[in-house]
């Protein structure tokens, strides 16, 4: 018998459904909507939007939001987000953002670690930066290499749904995880790669694609970067 390919989380609609659930807890959602409020930025686009919470809240503090994400499963779930019918929508990714159109973009939930070389690195901050107002600014995080967080995933966790197995591999500064996921109803297996690049590598991309870094802090609670900082957070600007 074959072996079936393990899925995609955010394609399997019964984990799907649980993200936010199991996120509660994120800090990140906060800071970024205190950045878009202090940045006075009236247009906000959010790519990688997920479940949409963060656009949800954007909204609800009066920001025009669009969410662009490339999963269908997870836009089904954005949809009836409190303030869903107030953003708009795209299935896809930042290609399909319009031009000129936001004063901020943001990429949040460490969706800058799933462009896995510098070739997709660029692309992805070439169409942010083309969606861009004039003065506009791009805001992200990656985790910080050097802390190697990918060694506490190792094991089997608790989550809202049951359990979850992980096992982990490293290839140079790609992670791949494959987890088995256990509830009530059955098991399944999900797999992912997230890029973990270095400083070098993140700050090289944003200067082929026009940005230059305003500020960059080493947690949610705005401290500055240090060696042993968990983030790497970036505040840049379109140049």
């Amino acid at each position: 018998m074959t072996a079936l390919k393990p899925a995609n989380y955010y394609a399997v609609p019964e984990l799907a459904a649980a993200y936010d659930a199991d996120s509660e807890a994120r800090q990140d959602l906060p800071f970024y909507l205190s950045l878009a409020g202090a940045l006075g930025a009236r247009r906000v686009a959010d790519i990688g939007a997920g479940t949409g919470l963060l656009c949800s809240l954007l909204a609800g503090q009066r920001h025009e939001v669009i969410g662009v994400e490339p999963e269908e499963t997870m836009l089904s779930l954005a949809a009836s987000q409190p303030h869903a019918g107030t953003v708009t929508w795209i299935q896809g990714t930042a290609e399909n953002l319009p031009d000129a159109w936001t004063d901020l973009v943001l990429m949040t939930g460490h969706v800058a670690q799933y462009f896995l070389n510098d070739t997709s690195w660029v692309q992805v901050l070439t169409h942010a930066r083309r969606a861009l107002r004039p003065g506009g600014r791009l805001a992200f995080e990656v985790r910080n290499p050097d802390v190697e967080a990918w060694r506490r995933w190792e094991g089997t966790h608790s989550t809202s749904r049951g359990t979850v197995t992980q096992t982990v591999q490293r290839e140079d500064d790609r992670i791949s995880h494959t987890d088995t996921w256990t509830d009530g109803s059955g098991t399944r297996t999900t797999t992912e790669t997230l890029r973990f690049p270095a400083w070098n590598t993140v700050t090289a991309g944003l200067q082929a694609a026009g940005f230059t870094v305003d500020q960059c802090w080493g947690n949610w609670d705005g401290s500055p970067v240090r060696q042993d900082s968990p983030e790497w957070i970036y505040l840049t600007e379109a140049v």
